[in-house]
Parts: structure tokens; sequence; C-alpha cells
């Protein structure tokens, strides 16, 4: 086996093992297609600065698993994914949820270029990347779910993609440690919210999922 195959092997094992921890489900498919999608951002990173995390395995605890952490509460079948950079955390969602149709939003014209061309390379039928401002954007359907991972504030998140959300759908913000702050703004919007503890494999750092319902 040469050095590729055997990274590829190692990766592969390891992200299966992340999963497992995270109780998450996944086929070999979608396996392949994270290994493929991290190898991708690795290579693309060395020129076009799309993240800060530049090592393999780092990568898996600081995106994938991460990312991953929030599957169990993903409810509906369209998910709209806010200022994603690289694709997270909506290209992963997609791999992960074949049935789950997501778009991206991403002003930045490299990283919305990466996840076109990452998302062509994997063959990722049910993602699509929309190069603009998500106060720009306007969905021919709103979303049952709006996520977004290190975006802005809350308030500015929830205003920013308010048009985009249906009447019964949920934010579904990605934090470090629990904004307690941003969170006293939703109240006095008088939006109800939940906050989740996430557990994230080999990832040494407060991660909170705070899931805001959509103003009927």
């Amino acid at each position: 086996m040469n050095a590729e195959k055997e990274l590829i092997a190692s990766l592969e094992s390891k992200v299966m093992h992340g999963l497992d921890e995270l109780d998450v489900s996944y086929g070999d498919q979608a396996i392949s297609n994270l290994v493929s999608y991290i190898v991708l951002l690795a290579e693309w990173n060395k020129t076009h600065n799309l993240t800060a995390v530049d090592d393999l395995d780092e990568m898996l605890s600081v995106h994938i698993f991460d990312c991953a952490s929030i599957i169990p509460y993903i409810k509906g079948s369209t998910l709209l994914d806010v200022g994603s950079g690289a694709g997270l955390p909506g290209m992963v969602l997609a791999i992960l949820s074949p049935a789950l149709e997501v778009t991206s939003v991403e002003t930045r014209g490299k990283k919305a270029q990466f996840q076109m061309f990452a998302a062509n390379k994997i063959g990722l039928k049910n993602f699509k990347v929309e190069n603009i401002r998500i106060e720009d954007y306007e969905p021919k359907e709103r979303f049952a779910m709006v996520t977004s991972r290190a975006f802005s504030s809350l308030e500015n998140f929830v205003v920013g993609s308010k048009a985009a959300i249906d009447s019964n759908g949920r934010w579904l913000a990605m934090k470090g440690q629990i904004p307690k702050e941003e969170l006293k703004v939703l109240k006095k919007m008088g939006l109800k919210f939940d906050t989740f503890a996430l557990k994230v494999p080999e990832l040494d750092a407060q991660r909170n999922l705070i899931v805001v319902d959509a103003p009927k």
C-alpha cells in the first residue's frame, strides 16, 4: 500500500471512530466523501487560506466532528447554512444526510468557489452554493432549518436570515461558550431558545448549540 492509500485508510478509520463516538449513523460513501472533502480542503488551504487549521488530524476534530455533533438536532428536509466559509457545517451535514437538501450562502468568492469545486468533485447532489450576502438572498421556498458556525452575533444571524426561515423552522447557531449577553437580546426580541452542550471527539474546547424557534 502506497503512502497516499495509507493516509486515506488512516483518515477513514479515524472518521468512523469519531462518528461512532458521536453516535452518528453513516454509510461507506459518507466516510469516503468526508475524507475526500478534508483532503481537498487541506490542498486548497495551502494557497487560498480557507481555514486557520491546516493539520489533517486537527481538521477532523475541529471541522468534521464538530459539525457532525449537531446531527441529532437536525429536523426537517431543508437546511440553509449562513456564512459557511469552506462549507462548514453545511457540506458535512449534506454528506452525512443524503436526504437533506442543503444550501450554503457564502459572500467570499474563493470560499464559495471551493465549496462548488468540492461538491462537484465529490458528486454531492443535495448541496448547492449561493455566492451572496444573506441579507440579499431571496429563496423561492423557506427553509426548515438555518445554521451558522462562528458567523456573527445571534441577533445578526437571526435578523439577517429571518426572510429565509419557515414559520415552523429553527435556527441552529454553533458557538463556543454560551453567549449570555447575546441570549439576553434574543429574550428581548421575544424569541424562544434552548442551549445544548456538545461533546466533540478529540476537541478539548467548549462547544454549545443554541436552538432558536422561528416566530410563528
